[in-house]
């Protein structure tokens, strides 16, 4: 089935996708290193897709975010060092000091084929907790290479928003955010935000549909699975459900972009790519 899979994603979708599935099974880290650069622009941002549900080429804090998730499957340190640099210094730039952190998307998003959540008149709808959090926590990993920011500030205000308000509005990304932050952190900030992340986590398990879009298990496990040890059977019936969606091919989105309706059957693929990885990876990990 695996090599089924990957000839689908060779031929019809992208080679950084494909790269990424075939690393799970044997190194192939350099390569997946230059896909991930194609998507790199001079600013130390990414753009071009990478994140396919915004076209724009320029960069954007969206498709950086989904540059790291490609970086944390290169063990390398060597290798991404150097990108690495260039994402903090990029995240540095793009700091907005009126609201405290960054948006998600920049103005010439509308310039070019889009999901309609990115339209750029709809950036200030998205709350504090997406994506502020898993910036921060990346920026603390590596804080060797900070020069502008107040870390420990960025730090306690995440904690803040986790103590105050993310409960009350926790949703999908936010929760997938602060569960990034929280593996970023050392021992004693991940014990004081521990049980508030497990309550939304619960929460938001109980209200979630697999055939439309909404948070599904297996997300947490590739985060982390501490997370699920209270929902472990509903992990192994969500792990059901995806080997069986395999079973039929690549995973597809489940959404639409209400907008571009050429463009957004021509990425298709390029989502089936990234989701497929990341449900094979699940998978394995289970």
């Amino acid at each position: 089935m695996i090599n089924d899979l990957l000839a689908d994603i060779e031929e019809n979708g992208r080679m950084i996708d494909y790269y990424s599935l075939v690393n799970l099974f044997d190194y192939k880290q350099s390569d997946l290193m230059e896909e991930l650069k194609k998507y790199q622009n001079p600013d130390g941002g990414f753009g071009h897709g990478l994140e396919p549900d915004t076209m724009l080429p320029s960069s954007s804090v969206v498709c950086t975010n989904e540059a790291i998730h490609f970086l944390n499957e290169i063990e390398d340190s060597k290798i991404k060092e150097n990108v690495i640099r260039d994402i903090v210094k990029f995240f540095e730039s793009k700091y907005i000091k009126e609201i405290e952190g960054w948006e998600l998307v920049p103005k010439d998003v509308d310039n070019y084929p889009h999901a309609i959540w990115w339209d750029y008149s709809k950036v200030k709808d998205f709350t504090y907790g997406n994506p502020n959090p898993q910036i921060i926590g990346f920026l603390y990993n590596n804080s060797h290479f900070i020069k502008k920011l107040d870390i420990n500030y960025l730090i306690a205000k995440v904690i803040k928003y986790i103590e105050t308000d993310f409960l009350k509005e926790s949703s999908k990304h936010n929760l997938l955010s602060c569960l990034i932050f929280y593996t970023y952190m050392p021992q004693d900030i991940q014990d004081k935000i521990h049980d508030i992340l497990q309550k939304a986590v619960s929460k938001e398990l109980k209200v979630t549909k697999w055939e439309e879009y909404s948070l599904q298990p297996y997300e947490i496990l590739l985060i982390d699975p501490i997370f699920l040890e209270k929902h472990l059977p509903l992990l192994e019936e969500n792990i059901e459900y995806c080997f069986e969606k395999l079973s039929l091919g690549l995973i597809q989105p489940n959404w639409q972009w209400h907008q571009y309706e050429e463009d957004f059957n021509r990425i298709k693929s390029h989502w089936a790519g990234r989701l497929t990885f990341n449900v094979i990876k699940a998978i394995l990990l289970s």
